[in-house]
């Protein structure tokens, strides 16, 4: 049995003819791996997204503390969630109405 360890900065490119002078390129099982880039871009979150959701965070802990309360809302406004999950529920296990003509169809 072999074992393989691969570098987790490394990425395998299959194409990489250009790449097989530099000497930062290793070859594993035959596949050639080449370090990846160290971008901007290859990061999970953008500055933008950082910042929004550094807003969204400021303005869920700030706005309560400064907004007056308020009044609670009307019984139908309350019983609107459960409603909307009472539908869910009756159209998840509603059979659908293609899947007995389909198997009315392949019984003939």
């Amino acid at each position: 049995m072999e074992l393989r360890t691969i570098n987790m900065n490394m990425s395998f490119h299959p194409d990489i003819n250009h790449h097989r002078s530099s000497s930062s390129s290793s070859t594993i099982g035959g596949k050639t791996m080449v370090p990846k880039s160290k971008n901007r871009s290859s990061s999970y979150f953008s500055l933008e997204s950082v910042l929004v959701l550094l807003g969204l965070t400021a303005s869920l802990l700030i706005l309560p503390v400064i907004l007056p309360p308020l009044p609670p809302p009307p019984l139908m406004m309350l019983l609107l969630p459960i409603l909307i999950l009472g539908g869910l529920m009756v159209f998840a296990f509603m059979p659908s109405s293609s899947s007995s003509t389909a198997r009315h169809k392949r019984m003939i």
